[in-house]
């Protein structure tokens, strides 16, 4: 089957008004019958209607990588928010840290999901390592826990 013969049956139910607007916009004004489009117009106008499934396949795994690599940086800037590392609505510390400190150097969105996977690990040995901090006196986390937990009576 041809891909004119396959617009055609994939158009069929269609209002031939709208179809012909359609195929118009879709030539640069040059024909609204679908017998009239070239070979390569064809076949670009079933890519579009029609995705192939290794197409849609690709988009579905791109999607779900995104949707991957979303949550991880999601945790990691929440982690680097408790810990002091990035402030409230400012990425400028997080950014010197993230260049200067972090264990691969680059910024947040040039990671790989594995990347980010480590430096998730490398944020939670800095919580830790506050923690026990905040247990030593005169330390820079001692300090901080202390004007975060006084009171003001």
């Amino acid at each position: 089957m041809t891909a004119k013969e396959e617009l055609k049956k994939l158009f069929a139910d269609r209002n031939p008004a709208q179809l012909a607007i359609e195929i118009n916009g879709f030539t640069g004004f040059r024909t609204t019958l679908i017998d009239d489009l070239t070979e390569e117009e064809a076949i670009k106008l079933l890519s579009v209607h029609a995705p192939s499934e290794k197409e849609l396949a690709e988009e579905n795994n791109a999607l779900k990588e995104q949707l991957i690599r979303n949550a991880w940086v999601s945790k990691i800037l929440k982690l680097a928010e408790t810990t002091g590392i990035k402030d409230v609505g400012s990425f400028h510390k997080f950014n010197n840290w993230m260049y200067t400190k972090s264990k691969f150097k680059k910024h947040l969105n040039a990671h790989t999901i594995e990347e980010l996977k480590q430096l998730h690990i490398q944020l939670h040995g800095v919580q830790s390592n506050n923690n026990e901090s905040a247990k030593k006196p005169y330390t820079k986390e001692w300090w901080k826990r202390g004007k975060d937990h006084i009171n003001m009576n």
